[in-house]
C-alpha cells in the first residue's frame, strides 16, 4: 500500500515542475489519495504492473494507454480503468 501513495507524490510533485507522469496501479483508491494527476488502472495483482507474463496483448494496450494520457493536457486527475 505504502509504495501506491507514495509513487502517486513523486508523480505529483515531478508534474508540478513540468514532466508529465503516467502511474500503473492495481490499487486505484490508494493512488487517488495521493492526488496523482495521470493514472492507469489495471485489474491484475501485485507485482504486475503489465499484466501477466507474455500477455502481449494487454501490455500492449497498457503501455499505448499510458502513450495517450502522456500526450493530454489535464487539470484535474485522470483515470484510465483496463480491464482483461
Amino acid at each position: 500500500m505504502l509504495c501506491n501513495q507514495s509513487v502517486g507524490l513523486i508523480a505529483r510533485y515531478i508534474e508540478k515542475s513540468g514532466i508529465s507522469t503516467v502511474c500503473t496501479t492495481f490499487r486505484k483508491e490508494i493512488t487517488e489519495l495521493s492526488g496523482t494527476p495521470r493514472i492507469i488502472s489495471v485489474k491484475t495483482s501485485a507485482g504486475k504492473p503489465l499484466g501477466k507474463p507474455g500477455d502481449i496483448k494487454m501490455q500492449r494496450k497498457i503501455i499505448e494507454a499510458g502513450f495517450d494520457l502522456l500526450q493530454q493536457n489535464i487539470d484535474k486527475m485522470t483515470i484510465v480503468s483496463i480491464d482483461k
